[in-house]
């Protein structure tokens, strides 16, 4: 991915940045309607939020320019959040998505953050009060979301939380068999899955493409990259919905599996159900 200030746009997308955006647009709309009439103060963070603008790939090989998460959150229209924070640790990318942020909708109630979203969240997590709510989007471009942090984020049960789980960054960390180990793989591994249950996983099988590029030859060794991670979110959260969807790339190799979980008790039935008809239906 590259940045460029006078072109900020992340260069990173495709049809599933759509889907992936497609399915958040549709839950925040869902979630404020379903807490309009109630007393919280209702909060959106975007972990990982960019500058805010995505080139993707478009039909015909013509490059479409995105407007990312932020400005989903932006414009819900029926009950819009009470608060809404942006984590950015790029400066020119903050710099740019302030700019974008003062040209649209509820301007007044968004905040820029320029921060590790790592070290952030857990000091909102222990700020939030009994009458905040949260809807939490951690929308990594890698291996960056330590386990500490959603840890901190269920044990607050007032977060509903999307997890974009970097399953193809994941991947390339694990060694392969015969391979010398790499400390910092190890090291970076060992954060995302808050421990050394990784060290159980096998790396998958590939094959090389036509160009040389390295993909996936099943499905079947990431499958058991998501379910452990899968695991540790049920451990963690009351519910996680029970599938989530495979994001893939133009050569159909899965890159990322957005996955939901909910903290609070009282909620989790209905955002389950709500998460799940989304995820399946869209």
């Amino acid at each position: 991915m590259s940045f460029d200030a006078e072109n900020p746009s992340q260069q990173f997308g495709g049809a599933w940045t759509q889907e992936k955006l497609g399915i958040l647009r549709n839950y925040l709309n869902e979630y404020t309607t379903a807490l309009k009439n109630q007393p919280f103060t209702l909060h959106y963070v975007d972990a990982f939020a960019g500058a805010g603008a995505i080139e993707a790939q478009g039909d015909a090989d013509k490059i479409e320019l995105l407007l990312g998460s932020p400005k989903v959150a932006l414009e819900i229209e029926n009950k819009p959040f009470d608060r809404l924070i942006f984590i950015e640790i790029d400066q020119d990318k903050a710099d740019f998505l302030r700019t974008m942020i003062t040209q649209g909708n509820n301007a007044d109630r968004a905040q820029v953050i320029i921060e590790d979203a790592n070290q952030y969240l857990p000091k909102f997590c222990a700020a939030m009060g009994p009458y905040d709510r949260a809807v939490i989007f951690l929308d990594p471009f890698g291996a960056q979301v330590n386990w500490e942090t959603v840890q901190a984020i269920a044990d607050t049960e007032k977060c509903d939380t999307w997890i974009l789980f970097p399953v193809s960054a994941i991947r390339r960390l694990l060694p392969r068999r015969g391979e010398v180990r790499s400390p910092g793989n190890e090291a970076r591994l060992t954060k995302v899955f808050g421990g050394e249950s990784w060290r159980d996983l096998q790396h998958p099988s590939e094959q090389v493409s036509l160009f040389g590029e390295v993909e996936m030859q099943t499905d079947s060794g990431v499958r058991v990259i998501v379910d452990l991670y899968r695991s540790k979110l049920e451990r963690a959260f009351t519910r996680v919905a029970p599938v989530g969807r495979t994001l893939r790339n133009s050569r159909n190799s899965p890159m990322y599996e957005l996955l939901f979980a909910i903290g609070n008790p009282n909620d989790a039935r209905t955002a389950i159900r709500i998460a799940d008809h989304i995820l399946n239906k869209l």
